[in-house]
């Protein structure tokens, strides 16, 4: 993934989901007399005792997909279906093939489904009125020590592409949209000990207080424990108990109970690690 114009680095399937999947096609099931809308997520959604539903992994922890429903709203999740989500991908291979379904095994996709070749960058240059702007590439001390094709081709932890020799990697730390700068880094220089999340949206209800959770920050992210400190109804600073590296403004920020999907927010900035510190125990 890139960045987009304004320096940050969007999450298009968060956004399909709430916004086409389970908003323009389950509308248009509704009007073919639908009830429910069955999709191949492996996710799972259980009906509370209240009548409200809930957000789940799926049993295949490898190829759970929770991440990307997490701004499901209470109507969409009240006329999900999830088949697969006591299912593993080797049981759903399975199922297939002796159904005699062809082709069992496909090329899966694993980025944006309608970017077809993958090349993000050319995809955005594709795009009416938009241009490369080649610039300064500086290092954390403001030493100029290369040039970039553009900053739409980059995005936050990113060590590919910048071409700049050095003793040990450089990773992309910060874009700089103002003054068209890519400020790289170490990859120790890349953790950061908080962030702030903004627009949360929660499954079930919106806690009254701050509280324990685990944050996963992008979709092959193990969640890290983490303190969530409310600021307002969907506002939020979330302090890591070990600092997590390239926490991406732009990327969602899932928040998890064990299992369960609490909500998720857009993370709009984040808080380098202090120096000297190394955990943060999140009291």
């Amino acid at each position: 993934m890139v960045a987009d114009r304004s320096g940050i680095t969007p999450s298009p399937c968060m956004v399909c989901n709430p916004a086409i999947k389970f908003n323009a096609a389950l509308s248009f099931a509704e009007k073919l007399g639908a009830t429910h809308l069955a999709t191949g997520h492996y996710a799972c959604i259980q009906k509370g005792n209240s009548g409200d539903y809930r957000l789940f992994r799926g049993k295949d922890s490898r190829k759970d997909q929770s991440y990307f429903l997490a701004r499901l709203d209470p109507k969409a999740l009240a006329a999900a279906v999830f088949p697969l989500c006591g299912m593993t991908k080797a049981d759903t291979v399975h199922l297939a093939e002796a159904a005699g379904l062809r082709p069992v095994v496909k090329k899966e996709s694993q980025d944006v489904c309608f970017i077809k070749d993958g090349h993000y960058g050319e995809f955005l240059m594709a795009q009416p009125g938009f241009a490369a702007q080649p610039g300064i590439i500086e290092d954390v001390h403001g030493n100029v020590i290369g040039e970039h094709a553009g900053l739409h081709r980059f995005t936050i932890g990113q060590r590919k592409g910048i071409n700049c020799p050095a003793a040990e990697p450089y990773y992309v730390l910060k874009i700089n949209t103002q003054q068209n700068k890519l400020i790289v880094g170490f990859k120790k220089e890349g953790y950061s000990q908080e962030c702030l999340v903004e627009d949360i949206n929660w499954i079930h209800h919106a806690p009254v207080s701050s509280l324990h959770v685990g944050t996963r920050i992008r979709y092959r992210h193990q969640a890290a424990p983490s303190k969530l400190f409310l600021k307002g109804g969907r506002s939020a600073l979330v302090r890591f108990k070990t600092p997590q590296h390239a926490v991406t403004p732009g990327q969602a920020a899932v928040f998890y109970d064990g299992d369960e999907v609490l909500g998720s927010g857009w993370i709009t900035e984040n808080i380098p690690k202090l120096e000297g510190t190394g955990s943060d125990k999140t009291q």
